[in-house]
């Protein structure tokens, strides 16, 4: 090989190793989405934790900072995150008793997770509402926010 050829011949190569190095075979793939799904159970757990406890702050800080899109029964908003901590701050009070029931969870991208399901809202000892949940969490800044949240209330037995 002559000497330019030599210094030039490993550069070619770069292109194709930085490609190499990025090929994920299906078996990583389902590692990268299985961690993923254990992250987003990790913060709907401790999100039950916070609203059970009444933590307003740490609830406010699960919400994406660019605010979340609150949808449910009929209408759809974007809501800044200071109207956001306003509600949770203001007359918001925590449950009686809370529950996540039947939560699924739908790996939406490297940094996204749907999750559906339904969750009780204790308004008293005997009294529960019965709710279904969907929520879109994006990884930002290396911790989970929710971006967009869906909760329609179960209607009334009818009589």
């Amino acid at each position: 090989m002559r000497p330019l050829t030599r210094r030039i011949a490993p550069l070619l190569l770069l292109p194709l190793a930085a490609c190499a190095v990025h090929v994920q075979t299906p078996a990583t793939q389902r590692a990268a989405a299985s961690a993923l799904v254990t992250q987003a159970q990790a913060f709907m757990a401790s999100y039950a934790d916070d609203l059970l406890a009444g933590r307003r702050d740490a609830i406010v800080a699960r919400y994406d900072p660019r605010g979340a899109y609150r949808v449910g029964n009929g209408e759809k908003r974007l809501e800044p995150l200071d109207s956001i901590a306003a509600q949770y701050r203001g007359q918001w009070r925590p449950p009686a008793s809370f529950a996540w029931r039947d939560l699924s969870y739908e790996v939406a991208g490297p940094d996204a997770v749907v999750v559906t399901g339904l969750f009780d809202w204790g308004l008293s000892a005997e009294r529960k509402l019965q709710v279904s949940y969907t929520a879109l969490l994006l990884r930002r800044d290396g911790r989970w926010v929710i971006r967009v949240e869906d909760e329609s209330f179960a209607p009334p037995p009818r009589s």
